[in-house]
């Protein structure tokens, strides 16, 4: 039963471990559309 428990707080640390480093991806890729924009406007001036 013990092990069960153990095992299920596992995989639900996986679990936002995943989902961390999915918001971790998605925020550095809005970081780099922001750095992108920014190249651009200095391009235009």
């Amino acid at each position: 039963r013990s092990q069960k428990s153990e095992v299920r707080s596992q995989k639900s640390e996986v679990r936002s471990q995943k989902s961390e480093v999915r918001s971790q991806k998605s925020e550095v890729r809005s970081q780099k559309s922001e750095v992108r924009s920014q190249k651009s406007e200095v391009t235009y001036d």
